[in-house]
């Protein structure tokens, strides 16, 4: 157990963005690389969720955990789908894979049909994360930590009840086998801490010179390396996470898209509005409209 203590007193968890979505017939959110982690209560209707090609059917009242690296690919299975999305990153990147799956033995999916403490926990991280009080982010980070230790809660019963051994992920055989299998993964720290600054100042503006700059490497280098540990190009990062920037504000401010579009980072609304609707399947103007 001592490889458990030390894991745990290591790892904290970064918030970054929660949102409540509400998608009609017919959503689908393509197959791309998600570079961060998320957890997603189901509040209405149902989904497939395909991580890393494997296929999950989600309901209401279940939890869904989405690790950090994965490919992810959703959509409806009826004619309403509502869900509140947090997403985090963990503080420290293990090599020899996710943190919370491969040493909580979290799940994929989890019920919480019949557990209200689950739903208040993700209500309070996003009430919060929509007020004005100044003490949120430490009510953000405390009700995202609880979530977590629900889910930890969760696989832990499961094993108890399976009579599994909750501990068998941590002895050391385990660890050495998970590293040399994981070894391809590694990712370089100068990526991490540029991955960790755009996340943090996603509407900065930012050239090719100045993130090599960032990154003490050559433009070449810093664009290869990005896409090989994040999947996509530092351009498309950004404009991913200017997107997210943008969504949110369509659903917490009554300010004009054109002035939102700015606001994130994009100079022509008209552009902007097209990406959006590649991104999230409908124009800016019919998200806010089917949110409210």
């Amino acid at each position: 157990m001592e490889v458990d203590q030390a894991l745990f007193t290591a790892m904290r968890f970064n918030f970054l963005y929660v949102d409540r979505y509400v998608f009609r017939s017919g959503w689908v959110f393509p197959e791309s690389y998600v570079p961060y982690s998320m957890v997603r209560y189901i509040l209405k209707g149902a989904a497939s969720f395909s991580i890393n090609g494997v296929e999950y059917i989600v309901g209401e009242d279940q939890v869904i955990y989405i690790p950090d690296g994965v490919e992810l690919e959703c959509h409806s299975l009826g004619d309403y789908f509502e869900f509140i999305s947090i997403r985090f990153k963990p503080t420290v990147q293990l090599d020899a894979g996710d943190f919370l799956s491969d040493y909580y033995k979290i799940k994929t999916v989890n019920t919480a049909l019949g557990d209200e403490k689950i739903l208040d926990y993700f209500m309070e991280v996003y009430l919060n994360a929509t007020s004005d009080n100044p003490g949120k982010l430490f009510r953000i980070r405390g009700n995202l930590e609880l979530i977590i230790a629900w889910l930890t809660e969760q696989a832990a019963d499961r094993a108890v009840a399976s009579s599994d051994r909750p501990e068998a992920g941590f002895s050391m055989e385990n660890l050495f086998h998970r590293a040399s299998r994981s070894s391809q993964f590694k990712q370089d720290p100068r990526v991490n801490a540029l991955v960790e600054y755009i996340v943090s100042h996603p509407t900065e503006h930012f050239t090719s010179e100045s993130l090599s700059q960032m990154a003490n490497m050559s433009p070449s280098s810093m664009r290869r390396l990005f896409k090989k540990y994040t999947g996509k190009s530092p351009s498309d990062f950004i404009q991913d996470l200017r997107l997210m920037v943008a969504a949110r504000r369509l659903l917490v401010t009554n300010k004009r898209i054109s002035v939102i579009a700015y606001e994130a980072g994009f100079e022509d609304p008209n552009y902007f509005s097209r990406l959006f609707r590649m991104n999230f399947g409908v124009s800016p103007q019919e998200y806010r409209k089917n949110a409210q």
